[in-house]
Protein backbone atom coordinates (compact mmCIF):
# COMPACT_ATOMS: atom_id res chain seq x y z
CA UNK A 1 0.00 0.00 0.00
CA UNK A 2 1.32 3.12 -1.00
CA UNK A 3 1.32 6.36 1.50
CA UNK A 4 1.18 9.57 -0.21
CA UNK A 5 2.98 11.94 1.93
CA UNK A 6 2.68 16.14 2.61
CA UNK A 7 2.44 18.01 -0.89
CA UNK A 8 5.47 19.16 -1.84
CA UNK A 9 6.93 22.49 -0.66
CA UNK A 10 7.35 24.03 -3.85
CA UNK A 11 3.32 23.45 -4.54
CA UNK A 12 2.69 25.15 -1.27
CA UNK A 13 4.71 28.14 -2.26
CA UNK A 14 3.17 28.18 -5.63
CA UNK A 15 -0.13 28.36 -4.23
CA UNK A 16 0.22 30.69 -1.88
CA UNK A 17 2.04 33.02 -4.58
CA UNK A 18 -0.69 32.89 -6.66
CA UNK A 19 -3.22 34.01 -4.46
CA UNK A 20 -0.72 36.79 -3.48
CA UNK A 21 -0.84 38.00 -6.78
CA UNK A 22 -4.58 37.79 -7.03
CA UNK A 23 -5.30 39.87 -4.35
CA UNK A 24 -2.81 42.16 -5.32
CA UNK A 25 -4.37 42.60 -8.85
CA UNK A 26 -7.88 43.31 -6.55
CA UNK A 27 -6.78 45.95 -4.61
CA UNK A 28 -4.98 47.53 -7.57
CA UNK A 29 -8.54 47.21 -8.92
CA UNK A 30 -10.32 48.44 -5.96
CA UNK A 31 -7.78 51.43 -5.85
CA UNK A 32 -8.31 51.74 -9.65
CA UNK A 33 -12.56 52.52 -8.93
CA UNK A 34 -12.00 54.52 -5.93
CA UNK A 35 -9.49 56.93 -8.20
CA UNK A 36 -12.31 56.84 -10.74
CA UNK A 37 -15.14 57.42 -8.38
CA UNK A 38 -13.47 60.73 -6.68
CA UNK A 39 -12.70 62.02 -10.23
CA UNK A 40 -16.42 61.26 -10.56
CA UNK A 41 -17.43 62.75 -7.67
CA UNK A 42 -15.37 65.50 -8.12
CA UNK A 43 -16.83 66.31 -11.62
CA UNK A 44 -20.63 65.81 -10.25
CA UNK A 45 -19.44 69.04 -7.41
CA UNK A 46 -18.56 71.42 -10.50
CA UNK A 47 -21.38 70.26 -12.35
CA UNK A 48 -23.88 70.61 -8.95
CA UNK A 49 -21.64 74.13 -8.38
CA UNK A 50 -22.34 75.18 -11.71
CA UNK A 51 -26.37 74.61 -11.84
CA UNK A 52 -26.32 76.43 -8.93
CA UNK A 53 -24.28 79.05 -10.29
CA UNK A 54 -27.12 79.12 -12.76
CA UNK A 55 -29.88 79.18 -10.52
CA UNK A 56 -28.58 81.52 -8.07
CA UNK A 57 -26.58 84.07 -10.02
CA UNK A 58 -29.08 83.76 -13.21
CA UNK A 59 -31.84 84.61 -10.54
CA UNK A 60 -30.14 87.88 -9.14
CA UNK A 61 -29.51 89.82 -12.39
CA UNK A 62 -33.25 88.94 -13.27
CA UNK A 63 -34.58 90.13 -9.91
CA UNK A 64 -32.21 92.93 -10.45
CA UNK A 65 -33.34 93.95 -13.77
CA UNK A 66 -37.04 93.72 -12.87
CA UNK A 67 -36.26 96.52 -10.21
CA UNK A 68 -34.16 98.57 -12.53
CA UNK A 69 -36.98 98.39 -15.44
CA UNK A 70 -39.67 99.32 -12.68
CA UNK A 71 -37.39 102.23 -11.14
CA UNK A 72 -36.95 103.81 -14.90
CA UNK A 73 -40.91 103.51 -15.52
CA UNK A 74 -41.79 105.01 -12.33
CA UNK A 75 -38.74 107.57 -12.86
CA UNK A 76 -39.69 108.68 -16.57
CA UNK A 77 -43.28 108.69 -15.48
CA UNK A 78 -42.78 110.98 -12.73
CA UNK A 79 -39.92 113.38 -14.30
CA UNK A 80 -42.03 113.82 -18.05
CA UNK A 81 -44.65 115.36 -15.78
CA UNK A 82 -42.53 118.83 -15.59
CA UNK A 83 -42.46 118.93 -19.53
CA UNK A 84 -42.24 120.57 -21.50
CA UNK A 85 -42.18 123.85 -19.40
CA UNK A 86 -39.24 122.88 -17.00
CA UNK A 87 -36.68 120.62 -18.18
CA UNK A 88 -34.08 121.28 -15.47
CA UNK A 89 -37.22 120.21 -13.06
CA UNK A 90 -37.99 116.84 -14.87
CA UNK A 91 -34.59 115.68 -14.06
CA UNK A 92 -34.84 116.51 -10.45
CA UNK A 93 -37.80 114.55 -10.26
CA UNK A 94 -36.44 111.55 -11.89
CA UNK A 95 -33.05 111.26 -10.38
CA UNK A 96 -35.31 111.74 -6.93
CA UNK A 97 -37.56 109.11 -7.64
CA UNK A 98 -34.49 106.92 -8.55
CA UNK A 99 -32.39 107.75 -5.31
CA UNK A 100 -35.79 106.48 -3.66
CA UNK A 101 -35.83 103.28 -5.13
CA UNK A 102 -32.09 102.72 -4.10
CA UNK A 103 -30.37 104.25 -7.35
CA UNK A 104 -27.62 106.19 -6.86
CA UNK A 105 -26.58 108.86 -9.26
CA UNK A 106 -23.31 107.24 -10.45
CA UNK A 107 -26.00 104.25 -11.49
CA UNK A 108 -28.33 106.73 -13.33
CA UNK A 109 -28.79 108.64 -16.45
CA UNK A 110 -31.49 110.62 -17.33
CA UNK A 111 -32.43 112.58 -20.38
CA UNK A 112 -34.17 115.13 -21.92
CA UNK A 113 -35.74 115.05 -25.77
CA UNK A 114 -34.78 118.34 -27.43
CA UNK A 115 -37.94 119.35 -27.95
CA UNK A 116 -38.79 118.85 -24.44
CA UNK A 117 -41.67 116.12 -25.17
CA UNK A 118 -39.70 113.38 -24.05
CA UNK A 119 -37.71 112.05 -20.85
CA UNK A 120 -35.00 108.90 -21.08
CA UNK A 121 -34.65 107.46 -17.84
CA UNK A 122 -31.24 104.78 -18.00
CA UNK A 123 -30.49 103.34 -14.37
CA UNK A 124 -27.81 100.25 -13.91
CA UNK A 125 -26.31 98.51 -11.60
CA UNK A 126 -22.79 95.35 -11.16
CA UNK A 127 -24.32 92.42 -10.19
CA UNK A 128 -21.84 90.40 -8.20
CA UNK A 129 -21.98 86.46 -8.61
CA UNK A 130 -22.22 84.13 -5.71
CA UNK A 131 -21.26 80.53 -7.04
CA UNK A 132 -20.54 81.58 -10.53
CA UNK A 133 -17.07 82.95 -9.57
CA UNK A 134 -15.88 78.75 -9.36
CA UNK A 135 -16.40 78.99 -13.37
CA UNK A 136 -14.33 82.65 -13.74
CA UNK A 137 -17.70 84.53 -13.69
CA UNK A 138 -17.16 87.62 -10.96
CA UNK A 139 -20.51 89.64 -12.31
CA UNK A 140 -22.27 91.19 -14.90
CA UNK A 141 -23.28 95.37 -15.41
CA UNK A 142 -27.15 95.01 -15.68
CA UNK A 143 -29.10 97.95 -17.47
CA UNK A 144 -32.92 99.41 -17.95
CA UNK A 145 -34.66 101.95 -19.73
CA UNK A 146 -37.83 103.62 -20.29
CA UNK A 147 -39.20 106.31 -22.08
CA UNK A 148 -42.27 108.42 -21.44
CA UNK A 149 -43.85 110.98 -23.60
CA UNK A 150 -45.79 114.10 -23.14
CA UNK A 151 -48.23 115.05 -25.43
CA UNK A 152 -51.85 117.29 -25.39
CA UNK A 153 -54.95 115.38 -24.43
CA UNK A 154 -57.44 115.04 -27.94
CA UNK A 155 -59.44 112.97 -25.56
CA UNK A 156 -60.37 113.57 -22.00
CA UNK A 157 -62.96 112.50 -19.14
CA UNK A 158 -64.30 114.41 -16.05
CA UNK A 159 -64.83 117.51 -18.42
CA UNK A 160 -66.28 120.42 -16.47
CA UNK A 161 -70.10 121.78 -18.91
CA UNK A 162 -67.95 125.23 -18.87
CA UNK A 163 -66.20 126.16 -22.23
CA UNK A 164 -63.30 128.77 -23.83
CA UNK A 165 -63.43 129.82 -27.07
CA UNK A 166 -59.69 128.45 -29.10
CA UNK A 167 -57.52 131.51 -28.28
CA UNK A 168 -54.47 131.60 -26.65
CA UNK A 169 -54.09 131.19 -23.15
CA UNK A 170 -51.64 133.35 -21.35
CA UNK A 171 -50.68 131.06 -17.98
CA UNK A 172 -52.19 132.52 -14.72
CA UNK A 173 -54.35 135.10 -16.62
CA UNK A 174 -58.26 135.12 -15.17
CA UNK A 175 -60.59 133.80 -17.79
CA UNK A 176 -64.52 133.62 -17.33
CA UNK A 177 -65.41 130.36 -18.10
CA UNK A 178 -69.26 130.79 -17.64
CA UNK A 179 -71.37 133.84 -18.28
CA UNK A 180 -75.37 134.28 -17.85
CA UNK A 181 -76.55 132.12 -21.01
CA UNK A 182 -73.74 133.13 -23.32
CA UNK A 183 -73.92 135.44 -25.71
CA UNK A 184 -71.70 137.22 -28.13
CA UNK A 185 -67.45 136.74 -29.02
CA UNK A 186 -64.48 136.82 -26.48
CA UNK A 187 -63.14 140.14 -26.29
CA UNK A 188 -60.61 141.77 -23.18
CA UNK A 189 -63.51 143.43 -20.69
CA UNK A 190 -62.06 146.31 -18.33
CA UNK A 191 -61.18 144.28 -15.69
CA UNK A 192 -59.09 142.38 -17.23
CA UNK A 193 -60.77 139.28 -17.79
CA UNK A 194 -61.37 137.86 -21.02
CA UNK A 195 -64.99 137.75 -21.48
CA UNK A 196 -67.26 136.38 -24.36
CA UNK A 197 -69.34 133.66 -25.21
CA UNK A 198 -69.34 131.16 -22.36
CA UNK A 199 -72.44 129.63 -21.98
CA UNK A 200 -73.28 126.01 -20.34
CA UNK A 201 -72.99 123.10 -22.71
CA UNK A 202 -74.44 119.61 -22.92
CA UNK A 203 -72.22 117.17 -22.47
CA UNK A 204 -74.03 114.25 -23.31
CA UNK A 205 -76.08 115.79 -26.14
CA UNK A 206 -78.56 114.36 -24.38
CA UNK A 207 -81.96 116.86 -23.71
CA UNK A 208 -84.05 116.25 -20.57
CA UNK A 209 -80.97 116.12 -18.04
CA UNK A 210 -81.14 119.95 -17.47
CA UNK A 211 -80.19 121.43 -14.22
CA UNK A 212 -79.41 117.98 -12.00
CA UNK A 213 -76.98 116.35 -14.45
CA UNK A 214 -75.43 120.05 -14.92
CA UNK A 215 -74.67 120.36 -11.04
CA UNK A 216 -73.25 116.58 -10.73
CA UNK A 217 -71.18 117.38 -14.05
CA UNK A 218 -70.01 120.79 -12.94
CA UNK A 219 -69.27 118.84 -8.87
CA UNK A 220 -67.78 115.58 -10.50
CA UNK A 221 -66.77 116.42 -13.79
CA UNK A 222 -68.49 114.44 -17.07
CA UNK A 223 -68.03 110.54 -16.54
CA UNK A 224 -68.14 109.67 -20.22
CA UNK A 225 -64.87 110.36 -22.93
CA UNK A 226 -64.92 114.07 -25.00
CA UNK A 227 -62.25 113.92 -27.86
CA UNK A 228 -60.96 116.98 -30.12
CA UNK A 229 -63.72 116.99 -33.31
CA UNK A 230 -66.46 116.18 -30.75
CA UNK A 231 -69.41 118.33 -31.25
CA UNK A 232 -71.72 119.78 -28.12
CA UNK A 233 -74.97 121.36 -27.76
CA UNK A 234 -75.51 124.39 -26.07
CA UNK A 235 -77.58 124.03 -22.64
CA UNK A 236 -80.43 126.29 -22.66
CA UNK A 237 -80.73 128.83 -20.03
CA UNK A 238 -78.24 130.45 -17.41
CA UNK A 239 -78.01 127.54 -14.69
CA UNK A 240 -77.45 130.40 -12.23
CA UNK A 241 -78.55 128.26 -9.02
CA UNK A 242 -76.36 125.09 -9.72
CA UNK A 243 -73.77 126.86 -11.41
CA UNK A 244 -73.23 128.41 -8.13
CA UNK A 245 -74.06 125.76 -5.62
CA UNK A 246 -71.82 123.01 -7.79
CA UNK A 247 -68.80 125.58 -8.14
CA UNK A 248 -68.44 126.47 -4.26
CA UNK A 249 -69.03 123.15 -3.39
CA UNK A 250 -65.55 122.52 -5.68
CA UNK A 251 -64.13 125.09 -4.06
CA UNK A 252 -64.97 124.16 -0.41
CA UNK A 253 -64.05 120.50 -0.72
CA UNK A 254 -60.33 122.20 -1.00
CA UNK A 255 -58.43 121.44 2.14
CA UNK A 256 -54.65 122.12 1.41
CA UNK A 257 -55.18 126.10 0.79
CA UNK A 258 -54.09 126.10 -3.05
CA UNK A 259 -53.68 129.01 -5.50
CA UNK A 260 -53.48 128.55 -8.99
CA UNK A 261 -49.35 128.42 -8.46
CA UNK A 262 -48.84 125.27 -6.39
CA UNK A 263 -52.45 123.71 -7.19
CA UNK A 264 -51.68 119.96 -6.32
CA UNK A 265 -52.80 117.39 -9.21
CA UNK A 266 -56.46 115.98 -8.21
CA UNK A 267 -57.17 119.12 -6.45
CA UNK A 268 -61.00 119.97 -6.88
CA UNK A 269 -60.17 123.15 -7.76
CA UNK A 270 -58.73 122.46 -10.72
CA UNK A 271 -61.28 121.72 -13.45
CA UNK A 272 -61.29 119.82 -17.36
CA UNK A 273 -62.27 122.88 -19.81
CA UNK A 274 -63.29 122.44 -23.45
CA UNK A 275 -61.86 124.77 -25.77
CA UNK A 276 -64.44 125.01 -28.21
CA UNK A 277 -65.46 126.69 -31.55
CA UNK A 278 -68.83 127.69 -32.20
CA UNK A 279 -70.15 125.77 -35.72
CA UNK A 280 -73.84 126.42 -35.10
CA UNK A 281 -75.75 129.89 -34.67
CA UNK A 282 -79.72 129.98 -33.53
CA UNK A 283 -79.95 133.62 -33.79
CA UNK A 284 -77.27 135.52 -31.91
CA UNK A 285 -76.71 132.64 -29.77
CA UNK A 286 -74.86 129.31 -29.93
CA UNK A 287 -76.45 126.11 -30.83
CA UNK A 288 -73.76 123.61 -31.32
CA UNK A 289 -69.77 124.09 -30.62
CA UNK A 290 -67.24 121.94 -31.83
CA UNK A 291 -64.36 120.91 -29.21
CA UNK A 292 -61.01 121.92 -30.72
CA UNK A 293 -58.70 121.17 -27.38
CA UNK A 294 -58.79 120.58 -23.49
CA UNK A 295 -57.18 123.41 -21.21
CA UNK A 296 -56.72 123.55 -17.28
CA UNK A 297 -58.30 126.18 -15.07
CA UNK A 298 -57.89 127.23 -11.40
CA UNK A 299 -61.33 128.05 -9.75
CA UNK A 300 -61.49 131.54 -8.46
CA UNK A 301 -65.21 132.01 -7.61
CA UNK A 302 -68.68 132.34 -8.65
CA UNK A 303 -70.60 135.22 -8.54
CA UNK A 304 -73.98 137.27 -9.69
CA UNK A 305 -77.72 135.63 -10.01
CA UNK A 306 -79.64 134.98 -13.13
CA UNK A 307 -78.09 136.52 -16.51
CA UNK A 308 -75.52 138.12 -14.82
CA UNK A 309 -73.87 134.68 -13.21
CA UNK A 310 -70.75 133.67 -13.90
CA UNK A 311 -67.29 131.75 -12.98
CA UNK A 312 -63.91 132.51 -12.96
CA UNK A 313 -60.67 130.62 -13.36
CA UNK A 314 -57.16 131.02 -13.66
CA UNK A 315 -55.32 129.08 -16.79
CA UNK A 316 -52.94 126.72 -15.45
CA UNK A 317 -50.46 123.63 -17.25
CA UNK A 318 -50.95 120.82 -15.98
CA UNK A 319 -50.73 116.74 -16.74
CA UNK A 320 -54.29 114.81 -16.33
CA UNK A 321 -54.96 111.32 -18.10
CA UNK A 322 -57.21 110.71 -21.28
CA UNK A 323 -56.03 110.13 -25.11
CA UNK A 324 -52.62 111.70 -26.18
CA UNK A 325 -52.13 113.16 -29.23
CA UNK A 326 -50.33 110.11 -31.94
CA UNK A 327 -46.91 111.40 -33.75
CA UNK A 328 -47.66 113.22 -36.73
CA UNK A 329 -51.38 114.37 -35.39
CA UNK A 330 -52.30 117.46 -35.49
CA UNK A 331 -52.75 118.94 -32.56
CA UNK A 332 -53.75 121.81 -30.87
CA UNK A 333 -51.52 122.76 -27.16
CA UNK A 334 -53.74 124.17 -24.82
CA UNK A 335 -51.35 123.15 -21.46
CA UNK A 336 -52.95 120.40 -20.70
CA UNK A 337 -50.84 117.06 -21.29
CA UNK A 338 -51.18 113.33 -21.07
CA UNK A 339 -48.18 110.90 -20.24
CA UNK A 340 -47.39 107.33 -21.35
CA UNK A 341 -44.31 104.99 -21.41
CA UNK A 342 -43.57 104.33 -25.38
CA UNK A 343 -40.06 102.04 -24.12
Amino acid sequence: MTVDGPPAAGHRRRGRGATGRGNLNIIKILSGERGTALVLVALALVVILGCASLVTDIGLVYSTRTRLINTADAAALAGVQELPGDPERAREVAEEYAAANGISPEELVVEVAADRRSLTVRPHRQVQFLFARVLGFTGQDVEAAATAVVAPLTGASGVVPFSIEEQELEFGREYVLKEGAGNGPAQDGDDGKKHGWYGALDLDNSPGGGADDYREQVKNGYPGLLRVGDRVLTEAGNMSGPTTEAVNYRIGRCREGCTFENAQRGCPRVVIVPVVRVVEWDGNHPKEVEIRGFAAFFLEGVGGQGKDNYVVGRFIRTVASGELAEEGQEEQDYGLYGVRLVR
